[in-house]
């Protein structure tokens, strides 16, 4: 008989599809319960791969469509060039992430349409109840549904994001539309430009058709700019059909004169490359950005991953790195301890309960450095993308 688990994982994304198949390729049977009826959509369009991120997918040679870029510019609002260092740092889509995963673990066991609604240790094992009332048993369940988390309200019910008084408006743009300046600023560069207790940056990704040849890409920009808690943040997040959206508002949902102020002010104050991309962006949405911090990660059999038990702001650009290193954490602990689930979430917490506290901490520095206290300054050296430090 096999010593490894069996293996529930609620939550198809990154961070639940990496660890699925971590614990898949070590020896357990796994399944993951995905909460959404549909294939999983592109969410923000760009996302910055740091090591971990990638770790996997290199591991089975498909990560031919993250892509680098050298510099990392700080313009001024004429375009001039304040700064610029050789990061070298890689990037890619969302979409090209999940879909690698999703094609290295397959469809067997990936289960749609099916939302974690309630968890039950029992002796030996813990059951996780589905949506249209199905029930699985399983020796390890992982909970890897995000920030808006079932599971963790099901588990801590007193840990709940914090909005943190600012969104980022997001959105991507075919380089072909480009004017040939655009392009040529855009060729090799991530590009940063502050303005007043806000900032924003853009950068390319891989084209829809996986195409990182310059006039192929797509250009990805997100802009964080400041709605205090209360009116002004319900009212950004009411879509056009005056629903109140919690974390994020979908391209289209958007009403037309916050998007007006939005490209009115974008005519104004951005340098001409930024407010080009802007101006001419495919799709636009907005992500309300959170702070998230539990004190526990693991309850008898079960256990939070990413940011279920984590939301980081994006300025560190690790919440994917982090779900993922949260992945290479537990299957690691499970080997260590010969496939005893109790065992090695007792030895996988603690670490990743420090490294949580350490960049969601990161994260909440920067952010308050530059929307709040407004004190950034171009080619400041620890202003850098890294789960573990700048660069790390």
């Amino acid at each position: 008989m096999s010593s490894w688990p069996d293996v529930a994982v609620a939550g198809g994304s990154i961070g639940g599809l990496t660890t699925a198949i971590l614990l898949r390729d070590l020896g357990c049977e796994v399944d993951v319960y995905e909460r959404s009826a549909a294939p999983l959509a592109d969410r923000g369009a760009g996302i910055v791969v740091l090591p971990v991120t990638e770790r996997l997918l290199e591991l089975h040679g498909r990560n031919d469509d993250v892509m680098s870029l050298t510099w990392w510019k700080y313009v001024d609002a004429s375009g001039e060039v304040l700064s610029a260092d050789p990061d070298n740092f890689r990037f890619t889509s969302w979409t090209t992430i999940y879909q690698g995963l999703l094609g290295i673990f397959g469809d067997d066991h990936y289960h749609l349409g099916s939302e974690l609604v309630d968890i039950t240790p029992e002796p030996g094992s813990v059951e996780a109840a589905l949506s249209g009332d199905r029930k699985v048993s399983a020796d390890l369940l992982v909970c890897a549904d995000g920030i808006q988390s079932t599971a963790r309200n099901l588990l801590l019910p007193e840990v709940s994001p914090n909005y943190a008084g600012y969104v980022a408006w997001r959105g991507v743009t075919s380089e072909a539309v480009l004017s040939e300046e655009a392009r040529r600023d855009l060729a090799d560069s991530l590009i940063y430009q502050i303005l007043d207790h806000s900032h924003i940056l853009v950068y390319a990704i891989p084209g829809p058709n996986g195409s990182t040849s310059v006039g192929e890409r797509s250009i990805n920009f997100v802009w964080y700019r400041n709605y205090p808690e209360g009116e002004s943040f319900d009212d950004i997040m009411t879509d056009v059909d005056g629903v109140r959206r919690p974390t994020t508002m979908p391209p289209g949902s958007i009403r037309q004169e916050h998007m007006e102020r939005m490209r009115d002010t974008a005519s104004r104050a951005l340098a001409p490359t930024l407010a080009e991309v802007v101006l001419k962006a495919d799709t636009t949405l907005i992500q309300a950005i959170f702070d998230l911090e539990s004190d526990r990660m693991v309850f008898d059999r079960a256990c939070l991953l990413g940011d279920a038990a984590f939301a980081v702001r994006p300025h560190v650009a690790a919440g994917q790195a982090k779900a993922c290193a949260d992945g290479w954490a537990l299957a690691d602990a499970l080997q260590r301890a010969g496939g005893d689930v109790v065992a090695a979430l007792g030895l996988w917490e603690q670490p990743q309960l420090e490294l949580g506290r350490a960049v969601v901490g990161r994260s909440r520095d920067m952010g308050e450095r530059v929307q709040i206290r407004g004190e950034l300054i171009a080619g400041d050296p620890t202003w850098k993308f890294g789960l573990y430090g700048p660069h790390d």
